[in-house]
């Protein structure tokens, strides 16, 4: 008998083992936080309200904006059942240069005309809400949908000498900032062959009017993460942020056009 009970237990190890198979921490731990670096290309342009489209400023080319620079990103998750989930996230992109004009530009009814001395710069903060649900899900994978808000704070200015139809220099400062609150819908697909490697896909479309904000959006983000130890890992990632939208908000009354794309590079803990 007691031969009989140890050919049994041989025949059922293999079947615990599989029953208990590990997971990837990303479809698995309650808590999932991300650091990194994003270096994306950019590209920023604004038109004022009043301009035609083809008289609308374009930020990078104008003053030559690094598209090198790395700026900070950070995401937080927290999976509070194994249904539902909640993430915030966020990166900034801050760009200052100097340039001689070779045509006139219009920014906040001053107009810096051919030959004027100016610096421009921009500030955009791309801060993301997200709710999602769990719509599958099992011990490789994780599909889900949710709704969320991007919030992008913005801040744009031109200084330096202002020439007048008449010839006259008079040094000028405009600024115009504000908040652009953008909601939108998305969802995600995780897969994770092994423990250690897990593949991952999200995207976040907008493409309404509401109240004094239109236009589109779409955030994608695709990428690989490793799991180095326990509750560490790293991760590449590749981002595709577009807006193109119009608002008619006081100070930001115009037309964003906002290109930002490249890798991003993270460091995360789960537990």
């Amino acid at each position: 008998m007691k031969y009989l009970l140890l050919i049994f237990s041989f025949c059922f190890i293999p079947f615990t083992w599989a029953q208990e198979e590990e997971q990837h921490p990303l479809l698995a731990d309650e808590f999932y936080g991300e650091i990194g670096v994003f270096i994306p290309q950019k590209d920023i342009k604004f038109g004022a309200s009043a301009e035609s489209e083809d008289s609308d400023i374009d930020w990078s080319e104008t003053f030559d904006f690094n598209d090198n620079q790395a700026t900070p990103f950070l995401n937080l998750e927290w999976r509070w059942n194994k249904k539902w989930r909640l993430t915030v996230e966020g990166f900034t992109v801050n760009n200052a240069a100097g340039a001689t004009l070779k045509d006139s530009i219009k920014f906040d009814n001053v107009t810096f005309l051919p030959g004027s001395t100016v610096r421009g710069g921009v500030s955009v903060g791309v801060f993301r809400i997200f709710v999602g649900r769990t719509i599958s899900s099992g011990p490789k994978h994780s599909l889900g949908a949710g709704l969320g808000v991007h919030a992008m704070n913005l801040g744009l200015f031109i200084e330096g000498e202002a020439l007048s139809s008449e010839g006259d220099r008079k040094f000028e400062k405009k600024t115009i900032d504000g908040l652009i609150p953008l909601p939108n819908i998305g969802g995600w697909y995780h897969w994770a062959p092994t423990p250690k490697w897990a593949f991952v896909a999200r995207v976040d479309w907008f493409g309404i009017t509401i109240d004094k904000y239109s236009g589109g959006l779409w955030d994608i983000a695709p990428g690989v993460k490793y799991q180095i130890i326990k509750n560490f890992g790293v991760g590449l990632d590749y981002r595709f942020f577009f807006l193109n939208a119009r608002v008619t908000d006081g100070n930001l009354d115009g037309r964003f056009n906002m290109d930002f794309s490249g890798p991003l590079l993270t460091l995360h803990a789960n537990f």
